[in-house]
């Protein structure tokens, strides 16, 4: 993690004595430049703000939580889109690397950007990596930028396995930007953690030109020959929601379930269109967010 990067999470955990919507605006304000309107939210970063604040549904916690989400995503299309599980555990000290295969994935349940893969188990450095994952243990996400559903989640470890797309170090994330259940926009991401390549489509396929939000400049991604199989399942698991973001695989054919996710860059992505019209996604996302009752 970059040292900037770091100084801004550490800082951001030390402010736990804001209030949760006097921290939020503040934020709000200095990423993305403009007031935000708790009233009267317009744009989708908005209301995601505003859904932190006040919609409160409880399931919300299961499904961020990347081992209780199984059961609800094996009960909603079932079990063999799940990417295969090998433990759970409370600590890394229950983790046996013995027992694991060769290639595999440890991730926390409870956070973001704890992932951690191994592709090599006898080059692997699992002293490094247990270091790593006691400091994720010990974090709470919800102090990172308030996103309610996190508050209250059980910090456990899992292991699973690794999924192989040729041709990549880590395999393409197909994200499925839901409201009420409907696609609105699909944004690919492949070799994240070395030359990353970011694309953005219509539930259709058709490339988003106008989007140059980290983007690159490479070729766009190729249309899956199971895409409407994806596009069924994403809406499927995002049905009886106001907006969730599901996040899916796709290897050798076989989709698999990544996570879902209700505060997307937690609420303070630009997500620039153009020079012109900076905030017309923003806007666009946020006229199809139809918030639901508040509840707290």
């Amino acid at each position: 993690m970059k040292l900037k990067k770091r100084f801004a999470l550490s800082l951001r955990n030390n402010l736990r004595f804001i209030p949760d919507e006097d921290f939020i605006r503040m934020c709000f304000r200095a990423k993305l430049h403009y007031k935000l309107d708790l009233d009267h939210p317009r744009t989708f970063n908005e209301k995601l703000q505003w859904c932190k604040l006040h919609y409160h549904n409880p399931v919300l916690t299961t499904l961020v939580d990347k081992f209780e989400v199984r059961s609800f995503v094996r009960e909603r299309i079932g079990d063999e889109y799940l990417v295969p599980l090998y433990g759970v555990y409370d600590s890394v000290e229950e983790i046996d690397i013995d027992e694991l295969p060769e290639k595999f994935v440890l991730k926390c349940t409870h956070d973001s950007q704890s992932t951690i893969v191994c592709t090599d188990k006898s080059i692997f450095d699992f002293e490094v990596a247990k270091k790593r994952l006691r400091t994720a243990l010990q974090r709470n996400w919800y102090w990172q930028g308030r996103e309610w559903a996190y508050k209250d989640i059980a910090p456990r470890v899992v292991a699973e396995a690794y999924l192989d797309e040729p041709g990549r170090q880590t395999p393409t994330d197909y994200k499925f930007y839901c409201f009420d259940g409907k696609a609105a926009l699909v944004q690919t991401d492949a070799d994240r953690f070395t030359a990353h390549d970011m694309q953005y489509f219509t539930p259709c396929w058709e490339q988003r030109g106008d989007i140059n939000h980290e983007v690159s400049n490479r070729k766009p991604t190729e249309k899956p020959e199971n895409y409407d199989l994806m596009l069924r399942l994403a809406e499927t698991l995002a049905s009886d929601l106001p907006h969730v973001r599901v996040d899916l695989y796709n290897i050798a054919g076989n989709p698999f379930f990544g996570e879902m996710t209700f505060y997307t860059g937690g609420g303070f992505d630009p997500f620039y269109a153009d020079e012109k019209q900076p905030d017309r996604l923003d806007c666009e996302l946020g006229e199809l967010f139809v918030l639901p009752k508040q509840n707290s």
